[in-house]
């Protein structure tokens, strides 16, 4: 398994934890072995697997998601057909949120369309910048993004000091399992919700889907969060043969369903929403048919140029 990640992070802990249990439901039952492959932003383990490891049903890979729409926004440093590639399935659906710090006045929506609020930011690319940007536009937002933390966790810091009054893109499931203390103490209030559907959790939190209000705005969404509908998704090399597709497919849903794999995933705290390999399939032909300029409005928020 080729891990395009550094070893400790979201996608090793879901690469690792598939890997212990699938093997049992796998003809002969081989041993995972775990290559990480940070380089590129993950997208030399997407471009080792797509191009060099072989086809033949003993090689996947996992790792950041938005690098298989990299083709559809002209990103030329992931040299593959995502189209080609055989999807395997996933074990979650990220449901990122856009949090307020407790000491800022923001509560809701509305409050973010009356006065300015400042948000922190990794990166011109990263996903808080993108979703700040995206509610920006079709909810009429007013957030302002200070830039240039270092990670998730910068931003958290620059937080709890109070040097900005909270973020976007920050998933559900990892404050529900890093960031407890922030429910329990009411220290974050929950402004905004970014998935094609609502957390189970978040029943009465405003959706971004529900502030899209034209075609065109209903698009973008699902452009830019089909991706996180398909969480952490698992693939293999274009040309293997379909009935060892169709062998890896089924382990994974199996795996999903084991008792052993069940309570690992109780064990640390890791959310399950599983997703079928044909599903993921279908998920990125539907996106990849995109009309061009929607995917246009896309590339300039996901990529700030």
């Amino acid at each position: 398994m080729f891990i395009g990640t550094p070893a400790g992070g979201g996608y090793d802990q879901y690469g690792r934890l598939l890997g212990r249990h699938m093997s049992r439901h796998i003809p002969g039952h081989p041993a995972f072995v775990y290559r990480n492959m940070p380089a590129g932003g993950g997208r030399q383990a997407m471009n080792h697997v797509y191009n060099v490891a072989p086809a033949d049903g003993t090689a996947i890979g996992i790792t950041l998601r938005n690098i298989a729409f990299d083709p559809l926004y002209g990103e030329t440093a992931t040299k593959i057909d995502a189209l080609k590639l055989a999807w395997l399935g996933s074990l979650n659906n990220e449901i990122p949120v856009c949090v307020a710090w407790h000491t800022s006045p923001f509560r809701t929506v509305d409050d973010i369309r009356n006065a300015e609020m400042v948000m922190g930011s990794s990166g011109l690319t990263a996903s808080d910048t993108i979703h700040a940007k995206l509610i920006n536009r079709i909810a009429g937002t007013k957030i302002r993004l200070i830039h240039g933390y270092n990670g998730s966790s910068g931003v958290h810091v620059a937080m709890e000091r109070g040097e900005v009054q909270g973020r976007c893109g920050l998933g559900w499931d990892s404050i529900v399992s890093r960031y407890p203390h922030w429910l329990k103490s009411n220290q974050i209030a929950i402004l905004a919700q970014f998935g094609l559907s609502k957390h189970p959790d978040l029943p009465k939190v405003t959706s971004i889907v529900d502030l899209a209000r034209t075609a065109e705005d209903r698009q973008l969404v699902e452009l830019l969060l089909a991706q996180l509908q398909m969480g952490r998704p698992f693939f293999a090399p274009p040309g293997v043969p379909a009935d060892r597709v169709h062998v890896l497919r089924r382990a994974l849903d199996a795996t999903t369903k084991d008792e052993a794999f069940l309570a690992d995933a109780e064990k640390q705290k890791v959310e399950l929403s599983p997703m079928s390999g044909e599903d993921v399939e279908t998920l990125v032909r539907r996106i990849y048919a995109t009309p061009g300029d929607v995917v246009e409005i896309g590339r300039q928020l996901s990529t700030g140029k």
